[in-house]
């Protein structure tokens, strides 16, 4: 055979199994799991974004909104200035409602966008957008047309929360939460906040400036059915704290949980408002017919009352305050330091502290006849004393004109007199002469008496403070004391 035409049948039989082999390949089936997945990460790495609303403001007639826990209709109002539209909700104009808050929470759904797109789907229990879960609100346009959104829980997958329109379901960031609780929730839950006190300081250039003082709680009074007996707390210039137990004891407070329950009172701010509108039927409902605590003081001149229920099964409690036609609901924690108080936690633990350089004369009584009198002058000691502070030296003599010494005698009795202690408050039965009698008479006038009276078949007595009861003290230190009388 000669050359050219072996070349040509090699060639023929080349372009045979080429034509072969390309014909299998177009038999064969296409990779179509491979070619789906990378489709889809094509899709999650570009994320949907599509507007859902796209509603002006000016067109709303209202916004109807249905929950669990209420239903209730926003209405579209002119704006202050007259030039666009604001949002209020209807039949609580006359209450402390958030106006900017609704106006801001109704535009924020007038133009909703979504971050993903899930289409139709069956079963809208599992996105919460069916049944208790789910939150569907109306918007009514002035043109007599209206859309409806269904608002469900948080997204599994991604930030924001199911969204329900025209029967598709969709991924949408920014959904108001206020629109899943109550009307409520758009009032203001500030209960009050009790101006700081000032005063007017003169400067050493001569100029004065007005500074922040300390605040004073000149009156307080906590009742209730966890007070059977009042306590009344009252500012007083006799104490050396500057505060009074007047009821139902007689004894000076001004302590720690005293100050303590001062700085709680400054201001309260609710957890939520349960309720708008109290009648006898939402007092009953929320234990406030009888309520647990009720307390009226005044701080820097600012009066206030409160009234709180026990504890729920959450362990909040509901509160009515002042002349606020509302129930609010706040976390005992707020609370505790004066819901809780107790009436031997707010006094001092002494039956009474007079400062030893404030007392003119000492008289002690023992068993009605036996007397132990002390007369006291004093002089201004001028190294020790400063322009706010004067400081003095004290001499003491008895009822024969005897000088009794300051340092060893008069000052270690003088202090284990005051460091008597109260250990209850618990009411005791006595009568008759105290088994002691202290008087108190001061430079500056006036006068406190303090008198221990034996308790039947103890070794205790009760103690009085100005006629009113103070409380039970124990024999053993009042026998301490004496023993050391000057």
């Amino acid at each position: 055979m000669k050359r050219t035409g072996r070349n040509i049948l090699i060639m023929l039989l080349v372009l045979a199994v080429l034509g072969g082999a390309a014909f299998l390949l177009l038999q064969m089936p296409a990779d179509v799991s491979g070619q789906e997945e990378s489709s889809a990460v094509d899709s999650s790495s570009a994320p949907e974004s599509a507007a859902i609303t796209e509603i002006e403001a000016d067109s709303v007639e209202s916004v109807k909104v249905n929950n669990a826990k209420d239903t209730y209709t926003i209405l579209a109002i002119p704006s202050s200035d007259g030039t666009s539209t604001d949002f209020t909700i209807e039949g609580l104009g006359g209450y402390d409602l958030n106006n900017t808050l609704v106006t801001t929470n109704v535009r924020t759904i007038l133009a909703l966008s979504a971050s993903k797109d899930l289409g139709s789907q069956e079963d809208l229990e599992a996105f919460g957008l069916k049944g208790d879960a789910a939150v569907t609100v109306t918007i009514l346009q002035k043109d007599g047309t209206s859309q409806e959104l269904i608002f469900g829980s948080a997204a599994a997958e991604s930030v924001g929360k199911y969204v329900l329109k025209d029967d598709k379901v969709y991924i949408v960031s920014g959904v108001p939460d206020n629109f899943y609780e109550n009307q409520y929730a758009f009032l203001n839950k500030e209960i009050y906040t009790v101006p700081d006190r000032t005063e007017e300081v003169e400067n050493e250039d001569g100029t004065t400036s007005v500074n922040t003082a300390t605040d004073i709680m000149y009156s307080l009074t906590l009742g209730g059915t966890r007070y059977p007996e009042a306590i009344q707390i009252d500012y007083s210039s006799k104490a050396s704290s500057g505060y009074l137990i007047t009821s139902p004891i007689m004894a000076e407070s001004g302590n720690t949980p005293f100050g303590e329950m001062v700085t709680a009172l400054k201001s309260l701010t609710a957890d939520k408002i349960v309720q708008a509108g109290v009648t006898d039927e939402v007092l009953e409902k929320y234990g406030l017919n009888e309520p647990e605590v009720e307390l009226s003081f005044n701080m820097n001149d600012s009066d206030h009352q409160l009234s709180l229920s026990a504890k729920n099964e959450e362990g909040n409690r509901y509160l009515l305050a002042d002349s606020n036609d509302m129930v609010y609901q706040v976390s005992n924690e707020a609370v505790k330091t004066w819901a809780e108080a107790d009436l031997l936690n707010l006094r001092m633990s002494y039956i009474w502290i007079p400062n030893i350089k404030n007392v003119q004369k000492l008289t002690i009584t023992k068993d009605g006849d036996e007397v132990w009198e002390f007369t006291i002058s004093r002089t201004k000691n001028e190294e020790k004393s400063t322009e706010k502070n004067t400081e003095y030296d004290l001499s003491i003599t008895d009822v024969q004109g005897q000088e009794v010494d300051y340092s060893e005698a008069y000052q270690p009795f003088y202090q284990k007199l005051i460091a008597l202690a109260v250990f209850s408050q618990e009411k005791a039965e006595y009568s008759g002469t105290p088994m002691l009698r202290v008087e108190y008479e001061y430079f500056d006038g006036g006068g406190d008496v303090v008198e221990l009276y034996p308790i039947q078949g103890e070794n205790r007595y009760a103690a009085t403070l100005d006629g009113v009861y103070n409380g039970q003290v124990r024999g053993t230190e009042v026998s301490a004391m004496l023993e050391i009388m000057p």
